[in-house]
């Protein structure tokens, strides 16, 4: 009998979001949300970067821009109690839901296993020490703690067509921001030259429990064809010389020199005059690449 109320109580949450008000929707899952942490003894570890998503409409918002088709893979990064999976469950041919916390996998297992789904594949694992499975679509609220970390991985080792993913905003402004841009930092360039992104919307903390002191915005990726190998060297040459964004890059290198020892003319001769006189937060991502070839920071 408790097994049949709880089903119901979950499927409930599965019905489409109406034009009724937010907050009534919201405590729905915010309800359900609360009592199911409690249950399982779960205290949400602000070091995982553990927010409970509340809103369905966020939660709809990234069903929408997933566009799943039926016959697709979905793979979800921090699957928490599920709330999230059991709409990508409905829509996918797979779901691969990851969760590093035990306590919560064993939440959302149970979750799964009261609708009676049989398409969700649950690791428990740390998705930064895994290996990336090969899928259609990433759909997930990424752990804020290492949504930096993670996108990069996403990028490079992960073969998927489209991501639709929540993050903090200040963290999806650097993913948008263009060359000469004050958010402009080594995460733009990556992603720029691994994906192509876009911005759906932003949320408010109350979307998550517990609250963030920060607002999230979910964005999408399309994954872009990109012939470069040589990403050690790519990124070494980006932590150089954003560590002194604002400098001219003719002044970046002389300073990188110095304190390597290294002939600086040698270094210098090797670049295109026109980027030297440029500062380095205004280079377009495709300078980096160049710069890496030509200095070979990793082998200084």
């Amino acid at each position: 009998m408790h097994g049949d109320k709880e089903r119901g109580q979950i499927l409930r949450l599965l019905q489409a979001t109406t034009k009724e008000g937010v907050l009534i929707l919201r405590e729905d899952v915010l309800g359900w949300t609360l009592s199911t942490i409690k249950r399982f003894g779960i205290k949400p570890k602000q070091r995982l970067g553990q927010n409970f998503v509340v809103d369905r409409s966020l939660i709809e918002t990234l069903i929408d821009a997933a566009k799943i088709e039926p016959n697709e893979v979905v793979l979800e990064v921090g699957a928490g109690i599920g709330t999230l999976t059991l709409r990508l469950a409905e829509r996918a041919k797979k779901v691969i839901a990851v969760e590093s916390d035990r306590d919560v996998a064993r939440a959302l297992s149970n979750t799964i296993t009261a609708t009676g789904m049989d398409n969700v594949e649950i690791v428990i694992a740390d998705i930064l020490e895994m290996g990336m499975p090969n899928v259609d679509k990433i759909v997930s609220n990424l752990p804020f703690s290492i949504s930096t970390p993670l996108t990069i991985k996403i990028l490079k080792d992960c073969s998927f067509k489209l991501a639709a993913l929540t993050y903090q905003k200040e963290v999806a402004e650097k993913l948008l921001a263009r060359p000469g841009e004050s958010e402009y930092s080594r995460l733009s360039v990556v992603t720029a030259l691994l994906g192509e992104v876009e911005r759906v919307r932003d949320f408010p903390p109350e979307a998550f429990y517990p609250e963030p002191k920060v607002s999230s915005t979910v964005v999408t990726i399309k994954k872009r064809t990109c012939d470069f190998m040589e990403w050690e060297a790519l990124e070494e040459t980006l932590k150089i010389l954003f560590s002194q964004r604002r400098r001219k890059l003719r002044k970046a290198i002389e300073t990188y020199c110095k304190i390597k020892g290294l002939e600086r003319e040698d270094v210098i001769r090797r670049i295109d005059d026109r980027l030297l006189m440029r500062r380095v937060f205004e280079l377009e991502p495709n300078d980096f690449i160049y710069l890496s070839r030509r200095i070979g920071f990793q082998s200084m």
